[in-house]
């Protein structure tokens, strides 16, 4: 901090030499130039010295307003001024600058237009500055009589003419050099700048020669000079307008002065009046057209930025942040590699039914300022991509990971957020992914990449935010196969096979009390068209996320129902499972569907069990109460699979009617070797006994596991040790017909 303020104060320092040293040496060289002048008026020719320090206060504002006074003040000394006219001229230079500031400030907050303000700043300081030093120097005349009034309008025009051509050029100045951290950057000279500069050129020699001869030449040369300003500005580029315009018309001011200058040196007022009032208009005009043109180029760039930034957070938005992308990841960028952190709030839609958009909106924009302080350096850049979908895209220098780093300092200010009520997102949280590569061909996929990284960040709990390290392109290729799939899964419900088709399989459910007993879990599985079998692992997630369960559950129950009605076998089934997900638990379609088809197959309920997984999510828990209700109440056997597992173990048991208690195979694999494992098993074969459920064991494969389930009072067994799942129609046809 303190080498911060040091260079602070070092710039100030240098800024205010330079505007003194600037003034002065303004005002010293328009003396030099126009020594006639003057000797002959008792006033200095500070008018262009003036005029720049207007321009230099409006950039970078009155803390320079000290140097140009002290500049002004030590001029006048020098110059041998008596105290009072030293202390008046002073003063009031110190005065119009302070009008100068808040004038500006005025303006910036009573008028709305940048165009407006442009066209009324200026001319407002010249007038106001040309009527303060007119009058003075009117004052500075007076020991000697007042002046002829043809010489008070020069002094008035003179100097509003300099405040006109220079106050905008140090403006245009100052903050071309902010921008570019060094001087203003020029356009190579084109044959029309040549040819401007060539028209320029004859017309003040003609001024020059014509000038000194009588004739009617005289007269109307200096009108023809007007159209010289009005060419610079629709024929050059706005870079140097200004430049040429105030080059042209500081040497057609010196011509000026020459020409009227008689050998004896005393100026003919009349004639000088003359040049000075088409002079300044000449001024005035090029001034105003140069605004407007500068004003509709500047509407211009702020419609094309406009097009590149986000309404909401001001972020950049879809198409100026991969605009951005392609920016860096040109072959010619110093940094190494190209990486992106994506930010997401979930479900966006749902938030804003829940909340309103506009506290949506609040919220979007405390994550773009979030984004905007860890950011490290300006070169990384974000932006809101869509309602809910942040990016950041960062530079990797050099072997640090500064994506990870930053994603670090982004979890931790978001979940701080959450945790102080900031960032109201319905409980789901906000997803964070990180990308370790991202290159210019990404572009076209960029929101799609990472609402994908998103979405496997909600996968897992486990971690701060999910660190995918291959290419971009894994992702897009997973979701041209998710997508692929979500086709095949929509075709085969509407029964088109070409591409594979959904196909059940049966694994027995061994009850080694009753080994007469015939109980089966209807599998799902996918039969590919070259006949392989998928297994639903690779599907079942997609189908869910894509709201495709309810249909599949229904084809499932439909089929197997049908297939146990029509081959003859299926009567000495003792009982058939089949899984239901939660979309479809929670489903008002479920009771009835249900009861319709048992009516369909003549299939008893009794001998139907509907398995509900303890880790599904469940969105409507009340709705799925009565329904389990309803059908417990038919006679449907209720089963909870994967028991032990999730978070809500107690809570099925006590809102759910519950028929079996499946164990899961976690707790059954190592069930010789861990003693937790078989105390796990015992004690849901205790809490079983007490509510009056059968218990089953999954995954069951080694007669040693069967030895000690049996042991510890489990009896009903389902896995590849027992009977591996086969096609339904396979299983049903190996069991007697009669």
């Amino acid at each position: 901090m303190a080498a911060g303020t040091a260079r602070t104060v070092s710039r100030r320092l240098g800024e205010s030499l330079l505007a003194f040293v600037g003034w002065w040496l303004a005002a010293w060289l328009v003396s030099l130039a126009y020594p006639a002048v003057a000797d002959y008026l008792p006033i200095s020719l500070i008018w262009v010295a003036n005029a720049l320090a207007y321009g230099a206060v409006l950039s970078l504002g009155a803390r320079l307003i000290p140097a140009f006074t002290l500049a002004a003040l030590t001029w006048n000394i020098a110059r041998g001024d008596a105290l009072p006219e030293i202390v008046i001229g002073t003063g009031a230079f110190l005065v119009v600058m302070l009008f100068v500031i808040g004038f500006s400030r005025l303006l910036e907050t009573r008028v709305d237009q940048d165009q407006a303000r442009r066209l009324l700043r200026v001319p407002i300081i010249a007038i106001t500055s040309a009527s303060v030093f007119t009058l003075l120097g009117v004052w500075q005349f007076a020991g000697g009589g007042l002046p002829a009034i043809e010489l008070i309008i020069a002094l008035w025009l003179s100097e509003a003419t300099s405040v006109l051509l220079f106050t905008p050029l140090v403006q245009q100045v100052v903050t071309a050099s902010a921008r570019h951290h060094g001087p203003p950057r020029f356009r190579p000279i084109t044959g029309v700048i040549a040819a401007w500069t060539l028209t320029a050129f004859l017309v003040l020699a003609a001024l020059l020669l014509v000038g000194r001869q009588d004739g009617a030449g005289r007269e109307w040369l200096p009108y023809l000079a007007l159209t010289v300003p009005m060419l610079a500005v629709y024929l050059l580029p706005t870079s140097v307008t200004r430049f040429a315009v105030a080059g042209f018309v500081l040497v057609w001011v010196g011509v000026h002065y020459v020409v009227f200058t008689r050998p004896d040196g005393m100026v003919e007022v009349n004639a000088l009046l003359n040049g000075q009032m088409i002079i300044f208009t000449a001024t005035l005009i090029a001034f105003l057209a140069i605004e407007s043109v500068l004003s509709f180029e500047l509407a211009n760039q702020r419609l094309k930025a406009a097009r590149l930034r986000d309404g909401v957070t001001d972020l950049y938005n879809d198409l100026g942040l991969t605009r951005r992308l392609r920016e860096l990841a040109a072959p010619d960028q110093p940094h190494r590699r190209l990486a992106l952190i994506g930010v997401q709030i979930p479900d966006v839609d749902d938030l804003s039914a829940l909340i309103g958009l506009d506290e949506v909106h609040r919220v979007e924009r405390l994550i773009g300022e979030t984004l905007r302080e860890v950011r490290p350096s300006p070169e990384i850049a974000s932006g809101r991509l869509q309602p809910g979908l942040f990016a950041m895209l960062v530079p990797e220098h050099g072997e640090a990971d500064r994506a990870t780093m930053i994603a670090t300092h982004l979890r931790a200010a978001i979940d701080r957020a959450e945790r102080e009520g900031q960032l109201p997102t319905a409980r789901q949280g906000v997803r964070l992914a990180v990308l370790d590569t991202v290159t210019a061909g990404d572009q076209q996929h960029l929101t799609t990449v990472l609402l994908m990284a998103c979405q496997k960040d909600a996968e897992h709990d486990d971690r701060p935010f999910h660190h995918h390290r291959e290419p971009a392109i894994h992702l897009i290729e997973d979701h041209r196969r998710t997508l692929e799939w979500v086709r095949n899964l929509r075709e085969a419900l509407a029964g088109e096979t070409a591409a594979g088709g959904f196909v059940l399989f049966a694994q027995p459910i061994v009850d080694r009390h009753d080994p007469g007993a015939h109980r089966i879990e209807v599998l799902l599985r996918w039969r590919a068209p070259d006949g392989r079998i998928e297994s639903p692992g690779a599907f079942l997630e997609i189908a869910e996320h894509f709201g495709l369960m309810p249909k599949i559950d229904r084809w499932v129950l439909d089929r197997a129902l049908a297939t146990v009605d029509r081959q003859a076998a299926g009567i000495h089934l003792t009982e058939i499972a089949i899984n239901l997900s939660g979309d479809s638990l929670a489903g008002d379609w479920l009771p009835s569907r249900i009861e319709t088809l048992l009516d369909e197959h003549h299939w008893p309920a009794e001998r139907l069990c509907l398995e509900i997984t303890e880790t599904m999510l469940i969105r409507d828990t009340a709705r799925a109460q009565r329904n389990l209700a309803a059908l417990h109440e038919l006679g449907v056997a209720i089963a909870i699979d994967d028991f032990g597992t999730g978070r809500a173990t107690f809570s099925y048991l006590q809102h759910y009617p519950v028929d079996e208690l499946k164990i899961d195979g976690s707790f059954v694999r190592r069930l010789a070797e861990s003693s937790f494992d078989r105390e796990v098993v015992k004690t849901t074969r205790a809490l079983a006994d007490h509510l009056g459920c059968r218990v089953v064991a999954e995954f069951v494969e080694t007669p040693r596991q069967i030895e000690l389930l049996e042991e510890l009072g489990v009896h009903f067994h389902q896995g590849y040790g027992v009977a591996e799942p086969m096609p339904l129609d396979d299983y049903l046809t190996s069991l007697p017909s009669d």
